[in-house]
């Protein structure tokens, strides 16, 4: 069934959620840890953003956007609300994406103690301490592209902006990331080098996670 139809159904019978639910959730939780290090906060909100979301479903106007952008909406604002009630708590995720650095391993170990991987791990590090001195919307951008691999127009869809917005949005970001982090003087060029750290951190994250996924009950 498409988004449309799935919606359309949760109006008619609230219980037809599930099938939204079932669809997103991954999506949703995954994009949550990315931005709070921890498993059962994660969970937490994620389980927040869809009873938010099925409180709200009658009030939803479908525009031919997919659902998930929506959601990404709710998650935003859920995990920027908890932040800004607890700054203990933002500091801790800090800490959190430190271990996520210090705990990692590779497949191969042999690789990690090639210099290369541990100067990935030494660029993480860097880059988990200068991503939380960003803005909430720099971070938000740059975990929707870096983090969920979407589009311009999906990340468009999800923060209610133009694509060209995001464009704009993401390159100074990125600007503001980079200065922070210096990465200009390892070995790897700028974007590369973010690109790459960012896909150590969601390989990290992942890692924090496996095993331990659970999916809140909503009904």
């Amino acid at each position: 069934m498409s988004d449309e139809q799935l919606v359309a159904a949760a109006k008619a019978d609230k219980t037809e959620f599930v099938r939204l639910y079932d669809k997103y959730f991954n999506q949703i939780y995954r994009f949550i840890l990315t931005r709070v290090a921890d498993v059962q906060l994660a969970e937490d909100i994620t389980s927040d953003t869809f009873l938010i979301a099925i409180e709200k479903i009658d009030s939803y106007t479908w525009m031919g956007k997919p659902f998930s952008a929506w959601l990404y909406r709710i998650a935003i604002n859920e995990v920027n609300q908890h932040y800004k009630k607890s700054k203990h708590e933002f500091e801790a995720s800090v800490a959190k994406w430190h271990e996520v650095s210090e705990k990692f391993d590779a497949p191969d170990h042999e690789l990690k103690e090639n210099e290369d991987e541990k100067q990935n791990l030494s660029n993480l590090k860097l880059l988990n301490e200068s991503f939380h001195k960003l803005s909430e919307d720099d971070k938000d951008i740059l975990s929707l592209k870096y983090f969920e691999n979407l589009s311009y127009q999906e990340i468009a869809d999800a923060l209610g902006i133009t694509v060209t917005n995001v464009g704009v949005k993401l390159n100074r970001a990125t600007e503001r990331l980079g200065k922070c982090v210096a990465l200009s003087k390892t070995t790897y060029g700028l974007p590369l080098g973010i690109v790459m750290c960012f896909a150590f951190a969601k390989l990290g994250l992942e890692c924090i996670a496996l095993g331990t996924l659970r999916f809140p009950a909503l009904f």
